[in-house]
């Protein structure tokens, strides 16, 4: 589960870097820090494309070359998604996990009912971490189990790749996969946030 969280963020920062690219010790520790710190993994993918966004808007010709540039991005975000959280009625995010379930299984019924109720057993774990660890690994299942129907999009997924050395390849052809198949079912990330 771990492993899966570092490596979406290494491509995702790939990608949107727009060259093959593998990060230094520096940025692993960085993310070993957010995930230690239970900073969901969309959280981070927003916080990296808002960096992005804000610098290419900026017309900026430098280029991000580390996730430290992303950090204070990262940190910001997560303590507004809290306090959002938090701030968003007199209970704590663990007591209403029920209704934010739901409307994951909802979007996920029209492709999997069988994933959409494991979904929504999720109801009766109490960690919100937990949650978010278990919605990652469902999430994976389920792309998993939609790839024999889409086996074309592997071809498109290597293509995406293919500038990449070879290391850097299988990480990317990975998450390029990952993406093409979320956005050929219409499928949201798996997150509470």
């Amino acid at each position: 589960m771990a492993a899966d969280y570092f490596l979406e963020i290494e491509s995702h920062f790939a990608a949107r870097r727009g060259t093959p690219f593998i990060l230094n010790a520096k940025d692993w520790a960085l993310m070993k820090e957010w995930s230690d710190g239970g900073i969901p993994l969309p959280v981070v993918i927003e916080a990296i494309d808002s960096c992005f966004d804000k610098n290419e808007a900026r017309g900026a010709k430098k280029v991000i070359s580390s996730l430290s540039y992303c950090k204070h991005a990262v940190k910001e975000l997560w303590q507004e998604r809290r306090e959002l959280q938090i701030g968003a009625g007199e209970i704590a995010p663990e007591e209403n996990v029920g209704p934010l379930l739901e409307a994951l299984a909802v979007t996920v019924e029209p492709v999997s009912m069988e994933f959409a109720a494991r979904v929504r057993e999720l109801v009766g774990e109490k960690s919100v971490p937990r949650i978010e660890e278990r919605l990652m690994e469902l999430e994976e299942e389920l792309l998993e189990s939609l790839l024999p129907s889409a086996e074309e999009l592997r071809t498109e997924a290597r293509a995406l790749s293919a500038g990449a050395d070879e290391k850097t390849r299988a990480r990317a052809e990975a998450a390029h996969l990952r993406r093409l198949v979320r956005e050929r079912f219409g499928l949201p990330r798996l997150t509470l946030f």
